[in-house]
């Protein structure tokens, strides 16, 4: 998919309650994976958002880490 073909209206729509949730969602997850050290261009983002819509996701990424992060000091 086109980057141009993921920044429409109806491949967005239904995703979220409104799209200031969208937005608010997406840049959540952008700052993480920044803050994360992944390399993420606005196609790999928006594909994250509509593969994954919920928060729950970004939720379920953060314990991933911070567990990873306790088995590395274990190590």
């Amino acid at each position: 998919m086109f980057l141009k073909d993921q920044l429409t209206t109806e491949v967005l729509r239904g995703l979220a309650k409104n799209n200031f949730e969208l937005a608010n969602y997406a840049i959540k997850l952008g700052k993480y994976l920044i803050l994360s050290g992944h390399e993420v261009t606005l196609g790999d983002l928006l594909e994250q958002v509509r593969k994954h819509p919920s928060e729950a996701y970004l939720d379920e990424l953060k314990m991933l880490d911070k567990a990873d992060q306790q088995e590395q000091r274990h190590e």
